[in-house]
């Protein structure tokens, strides 16, 4: 957010900075959301639901302290339904800029470099000639897909629908339904998950090669990631990947969003 901040600054916008690295409007936060015409929190929002997504501070930020500060108008990513409702009720004007397309479609871009960034790290195996399995053709599924491809991997990528089981053969890819992806799992090398519904249990570690490498771009909800350990099989969730490894580039996307947004 930090680097969203100064590309909003550079183009023409008075930006202070609050709970980040480089704080800029002193430590109240009552002063900082009153003095501010539009107040920007970060992507996502919040991993819990209370405390806003600030790993850069020491200080606790709720974001109800926020909403009651009644800031003229809100922007963040990925806001949930439940905070979209108190703004709603206390009549605070908000935009999720998670919800621009060409921020999703970027992001999906720099999760899926991250993504294989992190495989070739952690695993022993190359890309090259590996058997790679993509549960999930979204945005993310997509992309991870075709730079497995072009890398020289063998890949197989799911979904329940017929239509982009279809989209999936026409790239060149082996379409497999999410509803059978547990058959056949002992012979991939690489693992990605990226749909946000809870697949990766028990019995699904217990039937991949102890020596897969598995990652989880969307979420850990039902993701039985100690039974994945005790089985001695590499596995974890990767959540916020382009802040992660490309913060630069993240904070472009979503500061040219803001922008867009603010000036349309």
């Amino acid at each position: 957010m930090l680097f969203a901040a100064e590309d909003i600054r550079e183009s023409g916008f008075e930006t202070y900075t609050y709970g980040l690295k480089d704080q800029s409007c002193g430590d109240s936060l009552f002063r900082a959301v009153k003095a501010a015409d539009a107040v920007i929190l970060p992507l996502p929002v919040s991993s819990n639901g209370t405390t806003l997504n600030a790993p850069f501070t020491e200080k606790t930020i709720y974001l109800d302290d926020i909403i009651c500060c009644e800031p003229k108008y809100l922007l963040g990513g990925m806001i949930s339904d439940e905070i979209n409702k108190k703004l709603s009720q206390k009549k605070i004007p908000f935009f999720d800029y998670f919800s621009d397309e060409k921020l999703t479609a970027e992001n999906a871009v720099l999760t899926a470099e991250a993504a294989i960034a992190i495989a070739i790290n952690g695993s022993d195996a190359s890309v090259f000639r590996s058997n790679a399995l993509v549960i999930g053709y979204g945005r993310i599924g997509n992309r991870l897909s075709s730079y497995l491809k072009t890398m020289g991997a063998t890949v197989t990528a799911t979904s329940r629908k017929d239509s982009v089981l279809a989209a999936i053969e026409a790239d060149g890819l082996i379409p497999k339904s999410t509803d059978d992806v547990k058959s056949g799992l002992e012979r991939y090398d690489f693992i990605f998950n990226t749909a946000p519904s809870p697949i990766m249990d028990k019995e699904f570690f217990s039937l991949c090669s102890k020596t897969c490498f598995v990652e989880d771009l969307a979420t850990r909800a039902g993701t039985d990631i100690d039974s994945a350990k005790i089985l001695g099989i590499c596995a974890d969730v990767y959540p916020g990947l382009p802040g992660k490894y490309f913060p630069r580039s993240a904070g472009k996307i979503i500061s040219k969003a803001i922008i867009r947004h603010i000036t349309e």
